[in-house]
């Protein structure tokens, strides 16, 4: 077998270091966050921490590893505790960090499911008797619970306080739902989409929201990118595969640099404009006319914010 250089080599190695490297001091954070038997009365942790980062975390969550992946997941730590001579009582708390705190917020909405209960801890949290998660800061966690009797009802509560606490730092939502407007916003609607708003690759990454129009309910989003080069592109890319789909675009003027009205597959009437590194768009629309002033006030917001 041929050997490769050192010289060619060494790039690799240095990456592979870098990444090692952040996966054990990221680890290392994530364990200080999780409760010590002192401080969880009458509960023991059963065995030690376990971890993973994103090469193995498919053995952990095999199904659901990817998608935490695409939401930028740099380590998971986590633990069992027991509780009862017989160890029949247990709870599982899983400290995932992603990194960044809109990657957070992506994870937990995509989690949050329709008949959860909201409860007050770090920025926003649900949970049933036995399953609460919440997100605060980079980080997003998971609580399970298997405990006979009330005390079910309260005990994983008190542990998500306690590791919210550790976590530390204040509990604002990310910075770039400031770019959602509020003019008939529908709560808990906003989602933090990676991998494609629309199903299009073109619009990668960005937020949408739903919003209740009189008695309709239509749909935003805003999409984000390194350069208004890049925005620019996806623009393009839009107007061309509706176009190719065989849909007129009408120009749309006196909105952002350039814009466009036409009819999404699936979607009914959207309206898109690209405005610096953004790509602003309302959708399921019944008339065009509908969605001028939601898309005006967006594109307001992020003229104000950048």
């Amino acid at each position: 077998m041929k050997s490769v250089p050192y010289h060619a080599a060494l790039p690799i190695i240095v990456v592979f270091l870098c990444c090692w490297c952040t996966f054990r001091v990221a680890s290392a954070r994530a364990n200080t966050l999780l409760p010590s038997s002192a401080e969880i009365p009458a509960w023991q942790m059963a065995g030690k921490p376990y971890r993973y980062g994103p090469q193995n975390l498919y053995k952990y969550i095999n199904g659901e590893a990817e998608s935490f992946v695409a939401y930028g997941f740099v380590s998971l730590v986590g633990a069992n505790y027991s509780s009862g001579s017989d160890d029949i009582d247990s709870i599982t708390v899983d400290i995932y960090d992603m990194g960044e705190k809109l990657n957070a917020f992506g994870v937990f909405q995509s989690k949050r499911g329709r008949e959860s209960s909201p409860l007050k801890i770090g920025a926003a949290c649900f949970g049933t008797d036995g399953y609460l998660v919440f997100y605060k800061d980079r980080y997003y966690v998971e609580i399970l619970s298997f405990i006979k009797g009330e005390q079910a009802k309260t005990r994983h509560v008190i542990i998500a306080r306690k590791v919210a606490e550790k976590i530390g730092g204040d509990i604002s939502p990310p910075y770039e739902l400031s770019y959602l407007s509020e003019l008939g916003r529908i709560e808990g609607s906003e989602r933090y989409i990676k991998g494609g708003i629309l199903g299009h690759a073109f619009l990668d990454r960005g937020l949408t929201c739903d919003y209740r129009i009189g008695d309709d309910v239509v749909s935003a989003f805003v999409a984000f990118f390194p350069s208004s080069e890049d925005a620019g592109s996806s623009f393009g890319a839009h107007k061309d595969f509706l176009q190719r789909s065989g849909k007129e675009c009408i120009p749309l003027n006196g909105f952002g640099e350039r814009g466009f009205v036409s009819q999404e597959p699936y979607h009914k009437t959207i309206l898109v404009i690209q405005e610096g590194s953004f790509v602003i768009g309302v959708y399921d629309l019944s008339v065009a006319q509908k969605g001028m002033e939601l898309l005006k006030d967006i594109l307001r917001r992020i003229e104000t914010l950048n």
